[in-house]
């Protein structure tokens, strides 16, 4: 049984990486090799700790390999993603640089549509295929599964990596959307505007219920005949309810993994308020 330090290893290391990303003084490049250094030591030291141990059971190995890894190595993702991002900005206007980013989006929805299936087991927490997907001795090269860049047996499955590239797309898509709506804000300070104000209601309950409102919004394809994108919902969410959700897939992350109340638990609440208010009006 391995002693795992990871996770609170893991929240240090995201701490720097944030502080690294916001730093004015260094260039794209400086940002990537510094962020870059700190995944690949943070990976070392996991891997070296993982095959160097026994998990007490298939279960564990399963969490280790469907959670934890992909979470870790998604940032390694995440920041070369940002530097590519971010290098290939276009120089001209501001709709160009607009323009730019919505295509980036487009790139990432399609790459979730391309891995519809294990996109949807990946966020249906489904466990059917766990032990095909997350146990080291059922590796076995797929077609279905062409995102397996790591052959370091001991490390790695058939399912992780995939799973690490849906978490960091995930970040990239609302790091992304950060991006334009800082770019709309600048756009709106510049352009007058026609005096006529809508008002805006105060989100007073707890961000992550909206997050949980977002996703069903999202999943249950209400909103322009199915042509809203997840990014384009959240930034209507905070702009409505004037709000910094954050990174909505690292909450949704947390709605997933809920024990002690229902995954479903803000939605459960509108259900039951519901139908109290009906059958108190009968």
């Amino acid at each position: 049984m391995r002693k795992n330090t990871s996770k609170q290893d893991f929240r240090n290391l995201c701490t720097k990486l944030s502080e690294i990303l916001s730093k004015q003084e260094l260039t794209p490049l400086e940002k990537f090799n510094q962020s870059l250094h700190l995944v690949d030591n943070f990976l070392d030291e996991v891997r070296t700790t993982v095959t160097a141990m026994d998990f007490k059971d298939k279960f564990e190995e399963i969490y280790f390999f469907k959670f934890e890894k992909p979470e870790y190595y998604a940032q390694k993702i995440f920041h070369g993603a940002i530097f590519t991002l971010i290098n290939q900005k276009p120089v001209g206007t501001d709709e160009m640089v607009r323009t730019y980013f919505l295509e980036e989006l487009a790139f990432i929805s399609r790459f979730f549509k391309q891995h519809a299936f294990y996109y949807e087991y990946y966020r249906s927490g489904f466990t059917e295929l766990d032990d095909s997907l997350f146990l080291r001795q059922a590796f076995v090269p797929s077609k279905l599964l062409t995102e397996v860049p790591e052959l370091n047996l001991a490390f790695c499955t058939g399912g992780d990596y995939l799973f690490a590239k849906f978490i960091a797309y995930e970040l990239l898509q609302e790091f992304i959307l950060n991006q334009l709506k800082k770019l709309d804000e600048k756009i709106q300070t510049i352009i007058p505007t026609t005096g006529n104000t809508v008002k805006r209601f105060d989100w007073t309950g707890e961000v992550v219920n909206l997050v949980e409102l977002g996703y069903a919004l999202y999943l249950s394809k209400q909103l322009n005949n199915n042509k809203a994108s997840l990014a384009d919902i959240f930034r209507w969410l905070e702009e409505s309810f004037g709000v910094t959700i954050g990174i909505p897939a690292n909450r949704f992350r947390e709605i997933k993994r809920r024990k002690r109340i229902s995954r479903t638990h803000f939605i459960d609440q509108i259900r039951v308020a519901l139908l109290d208010y009906m059958d108190d009006d009968d």
